[in-house]
């Protein structure tokens, strides 16, 4: 179906997932989800999952998990981003992918930005760069599972 051919209420519903997404992401940047505060609920629960690991262990995994929570929500709004632009514009994948990911390093720019303001959290370019990573392999994903499809019919 082109994009002439959707109805107001899925364009909006899809547009509403992004911004709701992007909404997410910034509490996410707020003090509530600094280091300090997240390992309140995820070191108790490793150490639950892992009762003979130790506290260096724990810390490790506390930090990687934090760093993979960044490639997955940025990958989830680089999809969402991309179904959003593809209900309303008829362009190229590339061009829609282009467009995705631009939003997804704004959105990735201000919420590091905001963290440079935030009391307890620090923001960082590579975080910015993990973001983008997992947008990428998020996108390439949808690019190759799309020609599979296609190539399907």
């Amino acid at each position: 179906m082109q994009p002439g051919n959707r109805s107001r209420s899925e364009i909006a519903l899809a547009w509403f997932w992004v911004v709701a997404w992007i909404a997410i992401v910034q509490i996410f940047a707020t003090d509530s989800f600094s280091a300090n505060e997240t390992s309140h609920i995820i070191v108790p629960l490793l150490r639950w999952l892992f009762p003979d690991a130790d506290a260096s262990w724990l810390a490790s995994a506390h930090f990687a998990i934090r760093k993979l929570s960044h490639f997955v929500v940025y990958a989830i709004l680089a999809l969402l981003a991309l179904r959003a632009f593809r209900l309303v514009f008829n362009r190229s994948p590339v061009w829609l992918a282009a467009a995705s990911l631009a939003l997804t390093l704004a959105v990735a720019v201000v919420d590091e930005g905001r963290q440079i303001l935030a009391r307890s959290r620090t923001g960082a370019v590579s975080d910015v760069v993990l973001d983008m990573s997992g947008a990428v392999c998020a996108l390439v994903l949808a690019g190759v599972i799309r020609r599979f499809w296609s190539a399907r019919r």
